[in-house]
């Protein structure tokens, strides 16, 4: 366990996906980058496209985001390397960096700004995986019940979302769609997902903090349709029992 203070207090969320030529920071390189910032509640979107060295490319990581198919588009165009490291390293500056396994992405990003800068790590020391929370939320979920003498939901839970856990498949059990396959594997779409699916585990629901006036507007009168449509995904990993 860590003693060390953070150098930074986080400012920013950054919901950040990138797409790499391979999975090892020493040998692939970064190619497309998307980093949703939420300032005051709103959200920015920036996409970063950078040429990549493809010496060393993971034939299998270039089938899978489809790189040839989108890069020979001739709408597509790269940015200037050195320009979008620097508005990186201003942009992600005390942010949190939130992802699918966003470990792995700012290994990525830290050596593509380790070109330019003496410290490349601008953001915040701890990265949150959204996949993990989604998780953990569901195993919450099953804990509450369990309270109430239902146990065998643990067991659903983990039959449901296999080991390691499938990202998709945790995403769907928190009613959270991923992105299709003709746009996953791609920088911003799958961003917008991790922003959709962190908003989903973290911000409540309108119909939970509505009060009951409010609840019988969101549902039209009468209330009871709006109850009638509230089941969730892991009510059916109960046979359809709440």
């Amino acid at each position: 366990m860590s003693n060390t203070r953070p150098t930074k207090t986080p400012q920013l969320l950054a919901f950040i996906d990138t797409e790499t030529t391979g999975l090892d920071p020493f040998l692939h390189d970064v190619w497309e980058i998307a980093v949703i910032l939420r300032v005051d509640g709103q959200d920015e979107e920036h996409v970063f496209r950078v040429e990549p060295d493809l010496t060393n490319a993971d034939s299998e990581a270039l089938v899978l985001n489809r790189y040839y198919e989108r890069t020979t588009d001739p709408a597509w165009v790269w940015d200037d390397r050195e320009t979008v490291a620097r508005c990186l390293n201003d942009l992600l500056d005390r942010a949190v960096l939130i992802g699918s396994n966003p470990a792995f992405d700012a290994e990525m990003l830290t050596h593509l700004l380790g070109r330019y800068f003496a410290q490349p790590r601008p953001w915040h020391y701890r990265t949150l995986d959204v996949v993990t929370l989604a998780a953990g939320s569901l195993y919450g979920r099953a804990a509450e019940r369990a309270r109430r003498g239902v146990a065998a939901w643990f067991s659903r839970i983990t039959a449901a979302v296999g080991w390691p856990w499938r990202s998709y498949t945790v995403s769907r059990l928190v009613e959270v769609e991923p992105p299709a396959p003709d746009v996953g594997h791609t920088a911003l779409p799958d961003a917008r997902w991790v922003r959709d699916l962190w908003d989903r585990i973290t911000v409540p629901a309108a119909m939970y903090d509505a009060s009951d006036e409010q609840l019988a507007a969101m549902a039209g009168d009468p209330l009871p349709r709006l109850h009638a449509n509230a089941g969730t995904a892991l009510s059916r990993l109960h046979g359809g029992q709440l």
